[in-house]
């Protein structure tokens, strides 16, 4: 099956979809093994961050997938000469406090075959950072406060 417009938006599609149902094996079939992924970075003096190899790509979803659910919907999609260029919507919610963010990204997407070789997302590093320090509270802080049942049962 030759890649076109079609067969490059159902590959992207499928990895999204996979997030969303939270198979990451799914999502990991989408990928070559030797992908190459690229986000921007959380702090703007900091380098971006780079994964090579889907072996390090399943570490770095699967850490992601036990902190928090998410969603990702592709809202638009072109594809020329070979290379996706895609604006993705997505939400995440965290597993313990329930704290959510829902924010757009953008892609650049290249293939092999019908598999995604190379990635860059860009995102709004601001937000994306401030979600996770919001969720990542430290432990002297957890100590004192009332977990998630415990909030909710009061």
């Amino acid at each position: 099956m030759p890649l076109n417009y079609e067969t490059a938006k159902a590959v992207v599609d499928e990895a999204h979809r996979a997030w969303s149902a939270g198979d990451i094996d799914a999502v990991l079939r989408t990928y070559a093994d030797d992908i190459w992924f690229q986000r921007n970075a959380e702090q703007a003096s900091a380098p971006p961050l780079v994964i090579h190899g889907k072996s390090e790509m399943e570490t770095f979803l699967r850490g992601i997938a036990s902190k928090v659910s998410g969603m990702a919907v592709l809202e638009s999609f072109q594809f020329h000469s070979g290379i996706g260029r895609s604006r993705v919507s997505y939400f995440l919610t965290d597993r313990e406090t329930g704290q959510t963010l829902s924010a757009t990204y953008r892609q650049i997407i290249m293939f092999r075959g019908l598999q995604i070789s190379r990635m860059e997302q860009f995102h709004d590093a601001a937000r994306l950072s401030a979600f996770f320090r919001l969720i990542e509270v430290p432990v002297f802080y957890r100590e004192s406060a009332p977990s998630k049942a415990e909030a909710e049962e009061s």
